[in-house]
């Protein structure tokens, strides 16, 4: 169940914004993942049915790439995309993507993860934060969507209490609880990772998501990531980039080579 790079090229309606602002405006950095070149991201917990893909899809917001997360029609099914982030959650004040639905049922989406330790050091604590967009708007399919996460609902996996940190397993649903909220009575919480998830129960997904905003760094995701110019080889950069068919450089200079041929 590796990443497969997949090259059909999805079409869709015109682009949606749903309770959200544009996010490559907001952000300060965008950094392009491809399959040569995942920038920390990693599968997490993707059980048989669960599939991820990087795939072309001229219609993302940031074309022509996006990352597809797929179920088949079991309900153990499930496909985790994650970046460890180990932050403070008191210094999280920006979190937004760009989601698709390409079939499923009428919730169908990614959703967005915060893993957190709600106590930091202390023992125990874990626990993840879900937002789904289905509970934070309607869901369109076949249309591109921005949602604007750090000013969301989210529930929690798991049930802890200590002081006025408080927070009840929603098993998918209420109680809700804010990203302000939970800074505000658990100031010990630390962010020890981010990203997409298409959870069990969930069968028959194909969904789809990119610019996936933490802390303003958006994650475009693409198949291929070709350099422009020499300087952008150069210090390593060779590492960021591709060439046309996806492959990584192996050194500064034939990253070189490529830009000048």
């Amino acid at each position: 169940m590796g990443i497969k790079r997949i090259t059909s090229v999805i079409t869709g309606m015109a682009a949606a914004l749903v309770l959200a602002v544009p996010m490559v405006a907001s952000a300060a950095t965008t950094v392009v993942v491809t399959p040569a070149n995942t920038q920390g991201w990693y599968e997490a917990d993707v059980r048989p049915g669960g599939d991820i893909n990087f795939i072309e899809d001229a219609t993302s917001p940031l074309p022509t790439g996006a990352l597809q997360l797929l179920t088949d029609n079991t309900t153990v099914a499930k496909a985790a995309y994650l970046k460890d982030a180990s932050v403070p959650l008191s210094s999280v004040t920006e979190l937004s993507y760009a989601t698709k639905q390409v079939s499923g049922p009428p919730t169908a989406d990614p959703s967005y993860q915060l893993l957190i330790d709600l106590n930091g050091a202390a023992p125990g604590g874990f626990t993840t934060l879900v937002y789904e967009p289905y509970w934070n708007g309607t869901v369109v399919p076949g249309t591109w969507q921005t949602w604007d996460v750090d000013s969301g609902l989210f529930w929690s996996s798991r049930t802890f209490s200590e002081g006025t940190c408080m927070v009840v397993n929603g098993a998918g649903g209420p109680p809700f609880y804010t990203l302000a909220g939970l800074q505000a009575t658990c100031p010990d919480a630390v962010t020890l990772s981010f990203g997409v998830n298409v959870g069990s129960f969930n069968p028959n997904y194909n969904v789809e998501t990119d610019a996936v905003n933490f802390n303003g760094t958006t994650y475009d995701f693409e198949l291929t990531n070709e350099p422009l110019t020499k300087e952008q080889c150069k210090d390593e950069g060779y590492k960021n980039y591709t060439d046309a068919e996806g492959n990584p450089f192996k050194n500064q200079g034939q990253c070189v080579k490529y830009v000048t041929r």
